[in-house]
Parts: C-alpha cells; structure tokens; sequence
C-alpha cells in the first residue's frame, strides 16, 4: 500500500518515507510529527525531527497525508483515503474521540459540483469541552 500511495504521487519510495508512512498507517488516531519522531528513534530509525517535518510536509502537499490543524496550533497526519476519521477533542485534557461518519462527504461533493473543482481530500477537527471536564468547570 505504501509503495502505491508513493508511486501514485510520483515520489521515491524512501526509507525514511517508508517509515514515516508506516508508522503513521499504524496509527488508529492522526499522530505528531513528535510522535512519530519518537516512535522512530524508539525502532532505531535514526531520522532526524528536521527531516521527519519535511517528509510529512512533501507527503501532505502530495495529498498522501491529510495534514489536521489543532486550536493549540499543532498539527497531527493521517493517511489520506476514503476511510479517513474525524475527531472531536477536549481542548482541556486533549482526549478524542472518532465522529462516526464523514459529515463533510456529502457537502464536498456539492461544493466540487458548483465550482468545477476536484476535491483531493479535507480535514474536519472539532474541539470543545468533554463531558468529565466540563463536570469539572461547572463544579469550580
């Protein structure tokens, strides 16, 4: 699948690339790129935090990853396909959880109905207070 998703994008399948991808496809929720840095250098990946960055961005600008912005500022991967997550997370203790079904689907269809566009991907990333941290706001 690996090999595939490269070759798709017309990019070398690198070692480095290769273990980026991998680690991120093992992944059940979109990880750091500190995440997968330590994962890495945890498997003796020898790979540096600079050049895991510029992979993940080669990757994203490629649509391979979906590259899913956070309100703190940090961004997490996912592989970009049509089985792809979405999460809703407490911006107080920064748990997720997966939203079920993809809501934006139906509207990405529409909008690339209108304006001629070909939708490649999309990222949806809900934030809020979870039901044990807002028990705790409303007690304080």
């Amino acid at each position: 699948m690996i090999e595939d998703l490269l070759k798709k994008a017309l990019l070398k399948n690198t070692k480095q690339r290769h273990m980026i991808l991998s680690i991120i496809k093992s992944e059940k929720k979109p990880v750091t790129a500190e995440e997968i840095y330590i994962k890495l250098n945890k498997n003796k990946g020898n790979i540096n935090l600079s050049t895991v960055y510029r992979t993940l961005n080669i990757l994203s600008e490629k649509n391979i990853l979906l590259k899913i912005l956070k309100e703190d500022g940090t961004a997490s991967y996912q592989i970009n396909d049509n089985l792809h997550n979405h999460y809703i997370t407490c911006y107080k203790c920064h748990n997720s959880i997966l939203i079920d079904k993809c809501p934006i689907k139906d509207f990405s269809e529409k909008i690339s109905k209108d304006t001629g566009y070909v939708i490649t991907g999309h990222s949806l990333q809900l934030t809020g207070l979870c039901p044990k941290c807002s028990k705790h706001v409303n007690n304080d």
